[in-house]
């Protein structure tokens, strides 16, 4: 069967083919997809473009359902490299290898160091489910090495449910497919989830990403003192669903190296890490990934030490969806209804204050200049939530760059969703929202959620991860720090508060960077 896809990456095969005197023989893969080996006339160029014109024989449709995009050059190589440091004359196997670019960077690193191509192809292996990607493989190897793949080292199948019976391999790459699935059209059936369950157990859960269980086949297929490493979307680091592929990794390999490239590497929607892994050893720790994370994207590190936490202060919650959808149906102006009762968002919240009525808020969907709420048309969880955020209480927004909290003391602000609410008593309310948003709380949230806001350095605040923030031990700065922060004194708030966790200035300086245009002077809470 002609495969449609594959007549321009053969004509662009052969071409490459007659330009170098690289000899592809007639029963080459490619030819049989295309229909027979096109008659071209010699046009120089490299392997790696084969791998591009795969890419873009699929739509942006077909891109998204197969998870599948071209891993650029530049990626490669720094991916590979890291990947290969520590290793002589390894194998090298990519089981999801696409259009072969890992495998080809792979190769020109080998070769780098004085290995001949013809012995380095030897030692290549692929996997990919689509018989086109593992055939543009196949030629571009040939192309680059003038030596063809062995057989069996390339291999048309699915690396998750049917592994490939080869000896343990000393390095894995990949760039594997992402496959949310919080999308429908990337939803696996239930029949696949069964057979991913019956290899994988408790790892694969309703929303684990696919890739993520790419890094457990990688595992898999390593030899002990191997190295996995891979493109993975950065919710692995820290998010729930990814918790059971962290957990099977810690039983066998140890997180190396997580780094993060710039910009985006390739059309993927989500943001990406590199994750490296070393194979075997003891069991090490399945929480730590965040910290990787946070580290490769400059945070620093901080120990916060486990004394009492805020916790102690009182309770901490958050409405969720049917107090949002209960609240959204009564929002108006406060021109058009002035006794409403001022709504708060995530947007509206800054460092020790609310911005409410000085920029306008988004609530379902549409653009408030100061939202109100009905609040004697509200019913049942949304008039709960109501009441009991009715007084005192602390504010913190989600999905900011740093820690951001504001003290209601009036009581009158009705928290919107998401916003994160906490209760200590009210002669405390300032105090512990110094806390939250001191300098060295927002670098150990980013150390635990790292990944998993809706941008790059997004931090997703949760009920559970703000109970759990240590007190500073310095009670005489931590005093300090809270009447800068009530004052508008941040650069005196910063520093207080860094020194009240005994942490270094450098802390301070990276928070006041991570700030941007909430670093200016501020008020107390509205």
């Amino acid at each position: 069967m002609v495969d449609r896809r594959a007549g321009a990456v053969a004509v662009r095969a052969a071409e490459i083919a007659r330009a170098s005197g690289v000899t592809l023989a007639e029963d080459l893969s490619l030819w049989t997809l295309a229909g027979g080996r096109p008659s071209v006339e010699a046009v120089a160029g490299e392997p790696d473009e084969l791998g591009r014109l795969l890419e873009s024989s699929h739509d942006e449709r077909q891109r998204q359902v197969r998870g599948a995009h071209y891993t650029g050059p530049e990626l490669a190589r720094a991916l590979t490299e890291r990947a290969l440091e520590g290793h002589a004359e390894p194998t090298v196997c990519d089981p999801a290898c696409g259009g072969g670019a890992l495998l080809l960077a792979a190769g020109r690193a080998l070769a780098a160091r004085g290995e001949d191509r013809a012995e380095v192809v030897r030692r290549l292996r692929g996997v990919d489910i689509d018989p086109l990607a593992v055939a543009t493989t196949e030629a571009a190897l040939w192309l680059w090495a003038g030596a063809r793949p062995p057989c069996g080292h390339l291999l048309v199948a699915d690396a998750l449910t049917d592994p490939p019976d080869w000896p343990p391999i000393d390095v894995v790459v990949g760039n594997p497919p992402f496959l949310g699935q919080l999308a429908r059209r990337t939803t696996r059936a239930e029949a696949y989830t069964a057979r991913l369950r019956a290899r994988f157990g408790d790892a694969v859960r309703a929303y684990t990403d696919t890739a993520g269980l790419f890094l457990l086949a990688g595992c898999a297929l390593a030899r002990a003192g191997g190295t996995v490493s891979m493109v993975q979307p950065q919710s692995v680091a820290a998010a729930r669903d990814a918790a059971g592929v962290r957990a099977v990794v810690a039983a066998s390999a140890r997180v190396r190296d997580l780094w993060v490239p710039e910009g985006r590497p390739f059309r993927a929607a989500v943001q990406v890490c590199v994750v490296t892994l070393d194979v075997g050893g003891p069991p090490a720790p399945a929480n730590g990934w965040g910290a990787h994370l946070a580290r490769a994207m400059g945070a620093p590190p901080v120990e916060l030490g486990d004394g009492p936490t805020v916790h102690v202060e009182g309770p901490v919650g958050a409405a969720f969806r049917a107090e949002y959808y209960g609240t959204v149906p009564h929002v108006r102006e406060q021109e058009d209804l002035p006794a409403g009762r001022p709504l708060l968002t995530s947007g509206l919240v800054d460092l020790g204050r609310s911005a409410w009525g000085e920029r306008p808020a988004r609530v379902g969907g549409a653009r408030w200049e100061r939202p109100v709420v009905d609040e004697a048309a509200l019913e049942g969880r949304a008039a709960d939530w109501a009441r009991r955020t009715n007084g005192p209480k602390l504010v913190m927004a989600t999905q900011s760059r740093v820690v951001e909290a504001a003290p209601d003391i009036d009581g009158h602000f009705l928290p919107g969703v998401p916003l994160v609410v906490a209760w200590p008593s009210p002669e405390r309310l300032w105090l512990v929202a110094a806390v939250l948003c001191s300098p060295p709380v927002t670098a150990w949230i980013a150390a635990r959620c790292a990944g998993t806001g809706l941008s790059a350095h997004a931090l997703r605040l949760s009920a559970g991860l703000v109970r759990e923030v240590p007190l500073p031990p310095d009670a005489d700065a931590w005093r300090e720090g809270t009447v800068a922060l009530e004052t508008g004194d941040l650069d005196g708030f910063a520093a207080a508060m860094t020194a009240a966790y005994g942490c270094e200035d450098s802390v301070a300086a990276w928070w006041r960077e991570r700030c941007g245009s909430a670093w200016s002077p501020r008020g107390p809470a509205g």
